[in-house]
């Protein structure tokens, strides 16, 4: 009877919690603190390279927990990301555009190249009014990272005292630009950072304070013109010194690797959303999502009146109407991971809506990539692009082996054969060896000091389905690490979801 007793006991008691995976905890800590920090960011290149891996890692979560509050997440963030998407090339279609890779239009923009015969001058840069007794380089810069040279323009309180420089003529006229520089003051001047197009100002940034500030602001530049930048004063009539150090001025274009990276995790989403009928309260959002996709991403890239057609048969290109990347360029291919980039997204929406162009663009940009590989002893070796020796790296690796397994599961191009290949790179080639310390080097042929990048292993984890230890090697790298960027974060939710 107290047998019996004891027994009914034990049946009423609660069942222990299971304990929380270790991966799910670093996991919410590190996205607590930066998963919020990108998504409203209209800037192409964060959403890429931090936005895109965030929302990527939400749906490894979401498929490690099934809790629907991850997908809320993404929906989200998705809903303002493309909220803020542009046309701002006026060629009818929305996307993402930055300034970071654009064609710098100001040559010797840091000062730290002097020129011929002048110490004190700037190369590249003509004085106006002076002879260098008031306009000259100086050490006093922004901070450790800013080079080792500024300038100094010094108030006469008689006379304009300026510094200029004319933009090339190979600058995109009519596209808008931005115009950024350090600048701070002395004394009661206002330094101004000036873009004239002879007496039409077109944009402008003002420094007030005696401390370096980093201004910028964006302005349209009409073609066929001469214009220049000018480093002065706002007033001549009054004391002190203005201060100017890295200043650039760069046009804003997009770019297809940034369209594709950031349409890969909701082309994940709409895909998840069709294939789960559970998640049916999503379809909304989903459709919505894919017409944008299909409607303004996918054509911008080969129907742009402005950018021109990039497809050239094999594989996407750079723009052929304007210079997004450099206006002295010696090739049209991109690298591997732009086009791969484009190609993972385009797998992933043939799937959906089963539009036999979008496998045939991933189709031909998987055979032409996979037509560069070079096995290596049953390792694969490739370089970051066809134009250059220089070998594939890690980090952008993860762009091309996303894109390689999205086409192995879907049974185009890729085989469990080339996986093992790609899984003999990381483990033969480019680990040191270790299982207690492991180190992976920077590129595929086992060459570089990785620096810290040996952390973003998010799409190598995806070879733990061809060998258990690639999840044991970066669960050891992980395990006494504190996280603290994107990379870091899609990797724990990988970690998590091959656990």
């Amino acid at each position: 009877m107290i047998g019996n007793l004891i027994v009914a006991a034990a049946l009423l008691l609660p069942t222990p919690a299971a304990a929380e995976s270790v991966w799910l905890t670093k996991y919410k800590a590190l996205e607590a603190q930066i998963g919020q920090a990108v998504y409203t960011d209209p800037n192409s290149a964060n959403l890429a390279w931090g936005e895109s891996y965030i929302m990527r890692s939400y749906l490894d979560v979401y498929a490690a927990t099934q809790d629907t509050a991850w997908l809320d997440k993404i929906v989200t963030h998705a809903d303002t990301i493309i909220a803020n998407a542009d046309d701002v090339d006026g060629d009818g279609f929305r996307g993402w555009s930055t300034s970071q890779y654009s064609p710098p239009e100001l040559a010797n923009p840091s000062f730290e190249t002097a020129a011929s015969g002048d110490a004190t001058l700037p190369a590249n840069w003509s004085r106006f009014q002076d002879t260098g007794s008031h306009i000259y380089r100086t050490t006093d810069v922004p901070g450790s990272s800013a080079g080792t040279q500024s300038v100094r323009v010094v108030s006469d309180q008689t006379k304009w005292k300026k510094l200029r420089q004319k933009i090339g003529a190979s600058y995109e006229g009519g596209t808008r630009h931005v115009l950024r520089g350090w600048g701070k003051r002395t004394g009661s001047v206002v330094g101004r950072i000036v873009l004239r197009d002879g007496s039409t100002t077109l944009c402008m940034l003002e420094y007030t304070t005696s401390t370096w500030a980093l201004k910028q602001t964006t302005c349209d530049i009409p073609a066929g013109r001469s214009p220049e930048v000018w480093l002065e004063h706002a007033s001549y009539t009054v004391s002190g010194s203005a201060y100017f150090d890295d200043v650039r001025l760069s046009g804003i274009f997009p770019y297809i690797v940034h369209d594709g990276m950031i349409g890969i995790p909701i082309a994940e989403f709409i895909r998840l959303v069709a294939k789960n009928p559970a998640l049916s309260g999503y379809g909304a959002k989903a459709a919505a999502y894919q017409t944008f996709l299909e409607t303004q991403i996918i054509p911008r890239w080969e129907q742009s009146t402005y950018l021109g057609n990039t497809w050239n048969g094999t594989s996407y290109q750079q723009p052929p109407n304007v210079d997004t990347f450099s206006h002295t360029r010696a090739y049209d291919d991109l690298p591997f991971n732009m086009s791969l980039a484009f190609a993972n997204m385009l797998t992933i929406l043939h799937e959906i809506n089963g539009n036999p162009t979008y496998l045939a663009r991933a189709t031909k940009i998987a055979q032409w990539t996979k037509s560069k590989l070079i096995n290596s002893a049953g390792a694969y070796i490739w370089n970051y692009g066809t134009y250059t020796t220089k070998k594939e790296d890690l980090s952008h690796g993860n762009v091309d082996l996303s894109a390689f397994v999205e086409s192995y599961r879907r049974g185009q191009v890729f085989t469990a054969t080339d996986m093992t290949a790609f899984k003999n790179t990381l483990k033969t080639k480019m680990w040191n060896g270790s299982a207690t310390a492991p180190v992976f080097a920077l590129y595929v042929d086992g060459t570089g000091a990785p620096n810290g990048v040996d952390y973003y292993l998010h799409s190598w984890l995806e070879l733990t389905e061809f060998d258990r230890q690639v999840w044991t090697l970066t669960a050891t790298k992980y395990t006494n690490f504190t996280p603290t960027n994107a990379s870091h974060l899609i990797t724990l939710s990988r970690l998590l979801r091959w656990e």
